[in-house]
């Protein structure tokens, strides 16, 4: 049997050498920092496996989530649970998201989420966090009406990766090599969960803050939702380009925005001949939930 500590003497070698980077296998932690200071809170980070991508029918097949103690500055302390339940859907699990997942009906034939203990657990959190919130929240909130009241922040749009870590995209798996330098079983629920956990925790940007505290910043940012009505069609690449979204159902182009920014995205909206968008104030509560739509 090979020795670890000669294992981690050489990854560090091949480290140092700047020719190599070695990635090591993710340890989940059941303590970040300690002790546990007085004034802390509890965050959930959560992530679902589901059987398609469309929010409104698809079916979770797979629910993960870790509670943690955290504080106002961002930091993670004790992990207080950590959770994974298999779920049987009514339909099927196609081919393509066995594939991603791993799981097969086989493996989650008789399986059900027990959303009373699921419920207990979140009752306690003032935070939910997903790394894509506008796909998890909306699915979780069709189970459970305990995550509607809850705030939601979101570490793929809340944090500017790009800018205060020096990256190039906000996949989970390539945010965990090159700034954490560790890998893990992606696409399976809780294994993503710890990873970002993991992650979150991780010093970023020349203040060397954990990445946490940049999303915290975002969460509590006022925002409303812009629905630039009347929009010209000829704008339509360039509200994509600022964010914007097409609303199918309404045809209109929106953008949820933070309130810092409102003036400045009305007078670019007038600029270009859509002088009386509907702007719509959001409660802390509605980020990324089907209420923000």
């Amino acid at each position: 049997m090979t020795d670890p500590n000669s294992l981690a003497q050489c990854a560090e070698q091949l480290n140092q050498s700047g020719d190599y980077q070695v990635l090591a296998r993710l340890a989940p932690k059941t303590t970040f920092n300690d002790p546990t200071p007085e004034n802390c809170h509890r965050i959930c980070v959560i992530d679902t496996e589901t059987t398609g991508l469309d929010t409104d029918v698809c079916e979770i097949i797979e629910l993960g989530y870790q509670i943690i103690e955290f504080d106002s500055s961002g930091h993670f302390y004790k992990v207080l649970c950590a959770k994974n339940f298999l779920n049987e859907p009514k339909g099927e699990i196609s081919a393509e998201v066995t594939r991603v997942t791993g799981l097969t009906m086989e493996d989650v034939q008789g399986h059900s989420i027990p959303w009373e203990e699921v419920e207990a657990d979140i009752q306690s959190v003032q935070l939910c966090v997903a790394h894509n919130a506008g796909f998890d929240r909306p699915v979780v909130e069709r189970y459970s009406e305990v995550f509607m009241s809850k705030i939601w922040g979101c570490s793929v749009a809340q944090i500017d990766w790009t800018t205060l870590a020096k990256v190039g995209s906000k996949s989970q798996e390539f945010l965990c090599w090159k700034i954490g330098q560790f890998f893990y079983s992606a696409h399976r629920a809780l294994d993503d969960v710890q990873a970002l956990c993991q992650l979150l925790s991780l010093p970023i940007s020349d203040a060397q803050q954990p990445a946490l505290s940049f999303l915290l910043h975002a969460v509590r940012q006022s925002k409303s939702l812009v629905k630039a009505s009347g929009a010209p069609f000829d704008i339509k690449d360039d509200l994509r380009s600022r964010g914007y979204r097409w609303n199918v159902s309404e045809r209109v182009w929106q953008k949820v925005i933070e309130d810092a920014l409102l003036q400045d995205e009305l007078a670019w909206l007038i600029e270009h001949n859509t002088p009386n968008p509907n702007v719509i104030k959001l409660s802390a509560t509605d980020s990324f939930s089907v209420r923000a739509r």
